[in-house]
């Protein structure tokens, strides 16, 4: 037994005191979804695409225009009044072509032999040697009188597809740890059961970034796709930080494909560096009701072809940057996510949480993604 003086103060007794402790427990680990957010969520797929159908194999239905360009396969001479394209199936009698300078009608196509006659050398622009790099391009349509009708290509529908994956996590609380008294935790089983869906959130969110498209088998599980399975047309590698070069050269070939992207993903690190373009040395404005250092933050980026707003995802790989149009992407979910109790074995609770989901990328030429990026 402790003998002291009085006062008596807690540094003179040393009897131990009750530990105090929050009652609320705190996370550090973010669980924000900010693409999942954009999209619509885990199920606007369904709306956007009318997929009114439940399947492991989700399929979408994609048209284009006919083509306005081929390109030759043999070179054209001075005076020759035929040319050899890959596919003659694109022009008919009439068709207006260019082909580097030099203007021609089309007057017959043989489908089989790929050869197409023209009237004339000389419409509309000089005779000259074409090589077999060069690009034939359709640029209007002159037909004679009265003629019979021709008929031209059509094209193809096309479905482009993905699989859904199955995200699921289970929790095991023994007997005990249900009715003990914890600081910040009132039922053990329900607390944990809390943070699953949010685990599982983040996950669905890395799935757009890294998914990979797999049937599946007996053995082999089946998985969804992400955005690099369908983004593939409109690329451009770089090999340094991201520049407002690399953003502009992608946004003019998606507009030259029809495309109309809206947001431009990114990592924060990368976006970081997207703002020190507009901030390349901090100051400080002296202005007694606003001191600030920088400048505010980056949210958009200008191009001569639309604007993109920047959306940063922790979850996205530093070295990619996707631009997108985001009407045409969408979660697709086939079971939602839901608890359901496991059977009792022993003296313990026991549950999981499962979702199927899956990723739809309509019209892979809206979209492009920017590769290499350091940071």
């Amino acid at each position: 037994m402790s003998v002291y003086d009085m006062p008596q103060t807690t540094y003179s007794d040393l009897t131990p005191q009750i530990r105090v402790i929050s009652n609320i427990i705190q996370f550090i680990d973010p669980r924000d979804t900010p693409l999942l957010n954009v999209l619509g969520g885990l199920d606007a797929a369904r709306s956007k695409f009318k997929v009114g159908q439940n399947g492991t194999k989700i399929e979408i239905l994609e048209d284009e225009y006919e083509p306005v360009a081929g390109a030759l396969t043999v070179t054209m001479t001075t005076n020759a009044t035929q040319f050899t394209a890959a596919d003659a199936s694109i022009f008919q009698d009439g068709s207006v072509i260019l082909i580097d300078a030099e203007y021609m009608v089309v007057k017959a196509v043989n489908t089989t032999t790929n050869i197409c006659d023209v009237y004339a050398r000389d419409y509309g622009g000089t005779n000259a040697a074409h090589t077999t790099t060069s690009v034939i391009t359709i640029v209007g349509m002159a037909r004679l009188e009265g003629d019979d009708a021709d008929y031209c290509a059509i094209t193809d529908i096309t479905a482009p597809f993905n699989y859904t994956s199955i995200f699921q996590k289970a929790i095991n609380v023994s007997g005990t740890q249900q009715v003990i008294d914890q600081y910040g935790i009132s039922n053990a089983y329900a607390y944990q059961a809390a943070k699953k869906i949010p685990e599982l959130l983040r996950l669905v969110e890395r799935m757009i970034f890294h998914g990979v498209r797999q049937i599946g088998t007996a053995i082999l599980p089946r998985s969804a796709g992400g955005l690099g399975t369908f983004i593939t047309d409109n690329t451009v590698a770089i090999t340094t930080t991201l520049t407002k070069v690399a953003v502009d050269s992608l946004m003019e070939a998606i507009m030259l494909d029809g495309g109309n992207p809206d947001y431009i993903t990114v990592h924060p690190s990368v976006a970081n560096d997207i703002k020190a373009l507009i901030d390349t040395s901090s100051f400080v404005r002296t202005a007694l009701e606003d001191n600030q250092l920088g400048t505010a933050p980056a949210k958009r980026i200008s191009t001569q072809y639309g604007d993109l707003t920047i959306l940063m995802d922790r979850w996205q790989p530093t070295g990619t940057a996707y631009i997108i149009d985001s009407s045409k992407i969408g979660l697709y979910t086939l079971r939602p996510f839901g608890w359901k109790p496991l059977a009792v074995t022993g003296d313990s609770k026991k549950g999981e949480v499962v979702g199927e989901f899956s990723l739809l990328v309509a019209n892979d030429k809206a979209h492009g993604k920017i590769t290499g990026i350091t940071t």
